[in-house]
């Protein structure tokens, strides 16, 4: 796909222009730009300012209908920090705006303490999805501290259950061990950066086998695709054989099919239609079918799909354990102890789905001097590097690399994100102009 460049600070200023005018303040405005758009410089189009979760989504969630659902998604609010009990401990409740803006007031605070007494940890409440948990582990370790953060999600993924028959993974026990497990944790992303002289490395990962991000993105691609419409009360509709349908009655069926022509097939639609598919085996629904062409963020999507734990449905033991304890170190900050999002029977949220985080730095100095460290890091680094070739990555290596170039060249963008851009500017609500420009060859 045909895909021109833009400049990064074109797109924050737009993003930022957005959410100024459904009324956000300039400073939250910009840092949330600010962070959708580094998360696009790491190549993280799926979170970045045209992704899943961005600047549609925070449109939509701020427009919830609080007297009828008893909460809103997403405020415009000021966060505000508690009472210290313990010097090392921050506690920052987020009122739920944008999580974004949060984390990066928080940041600078965790710093400072870090620096003061050698480690500080702040725990985040009420908030909402910041983007990549490694944009602000960087930013710490760019403070010549270690960090590690993690985040809380809505529910994509069931608990554990291993293999019953260990021979045999198609017998009938094998089969059947997941039968009334149901969703219980989010993908929970962590993110660890320790930095060393010339560089950091940094792992930023979500604790299920995958991030759904990728799923999202390409159901989002589908819906544009498809013409998918979604009314006031939040169904989506889309033409299934030159009738229009409410998506939930077609969408596992059409999802499930093993190629683009057979999804077109199931709809009436002609090979014109560039569907996307998720990553194989990534998405999973009922009866563990694998779901291949997700057409929207739906109720369907939202009830019935999931995603298995780090290491699969046969290994997943460990990410599961690991899952939970990110929710349980969530908890101890004022985080849901229970499932984030819950759905009426008509698809409509009940809960606010607000998420919870954690930002901790620490120093790395504590034995020797930091200069003496970083050197003896990177050496440790260079080792790792000397033992694999030239087709290695280090965590976080390519991230690094392509921001670098990206700030040099500008930010590709594909024309169906332009497009998203374009129609989030022409809502009601935002009615701006487009004028993003793109960069001249």
């Amino acid at each position: 796909m045909q895909t021109q460049r833009y400049r990064a600070q074109d797109l924050i200023s737009f993003g930022q222009r957005v959410l100024e005018r459904v009324g956000f303040p300039a400073a939250q405005a910009r840092a949330a730009a600010t962070v959708l758009v580094e998360a696009d410089l790491r190549g993280d189009f799926a979170h970045g300012i045209a992704g899943a979760v961005s600047l549609t989504d925070f449109v939509s969630k701020l427009g919830d209908d609080e007297a009828a659902l008893g909460f809103k998604r997403l405020r415009v609010a000021q966060y505000t920090v508690d009472e210290p009990k313990y010097p090392a401990i921050i506690n920052v409740d987020a009122h739920g705006t944008l999580g974004h803006y949060v984390a990066l007031e928080v940041v600078p605070l965790v710093i400072e303490r870090a620096r003061q007494q050698g480690y500080a940890k702040a725990y985040i409440r009420n908030s909402t999805h910041f983007g990549d948990c490694g944009i602000y582990t960087e930013m710490i370790g760019q403070a010549d501290l270690a960090a590690k953060v993690t985040c809380t999600a809505p529910a994509w993924s069931k608990p554990f259950i291993e293999l019953q028959e260990d021979l045999d993974p198609a017998s009938p026990a094998n089969l059947a061990r997941y039968d009334g497990v149901r969703k219980r944790f989010g993908t929970n992303p962590i993110a660890w950066t320790i930095p060393y002289e010339g560089g950091m490395i940094t792992l930023d990962m979500a604790v299920t086998q995958r991030a759904v991000s990728p799923i999202l993105d390409a159901a989002r691609h589908n819906s544009l695709a498809l013409g998918v419409e979604q009314d006031h009360n939040g169904r989506f509709f889309l033409e299934v054989q030159g009738q229009r349908r409410e998506l939930s009655e077609v969408h596992l069926d059409v999802a499930a099919s093993a190629t683009p022509q057979e999804a077109l097939a199931k709809l009436g639609r002609g090979g014109q239609v560039h569907l996307r598919a998720t990553e194989k085996g990534l998405l999973k629904g009922p009866g563990d079918v694998d779901l291949n062409f997700p057409l929207a963020f739906d109720t369907v999507m939202k009830r019935d799909c999931y995603v298995a734990p780090l290491g699969g449905t046969y290994f997943g033991y460990k990410g599961f354990g690991l899952n939970m304890l990110i929710e349980l170190d969530n908890v101890l900050g004022g985080g849901v102890e229970g499932l984030i999002r819950v759905l009426t029977p008509q698809g409509r949220p009940a809960t606010p789905e607000l998420v919870a985080q954690t930002i901790e730095a620490y120093a790395i100095d504590a034995l020797e001097p930091l200069a003496k460290v970083k050197r003896r890091l990177r050496e440790s680094v260079e080792l790792t590097a000397q033992c694999g070739n030239q087709l290695m990555f280090l965590p976080g290596q390519k991230e690094q690399e392509f921001r670098r170039e990206c700030l040099a060249r500008g930010l590709p963008m594909t024309p169906t994100r332009i497009e998203i851009l374009r129609k989030v500017a022409a809502h009601p609500k935002v009615n701006l102009p487009f004028d993003l420009k793109p960069l001249t060859a």
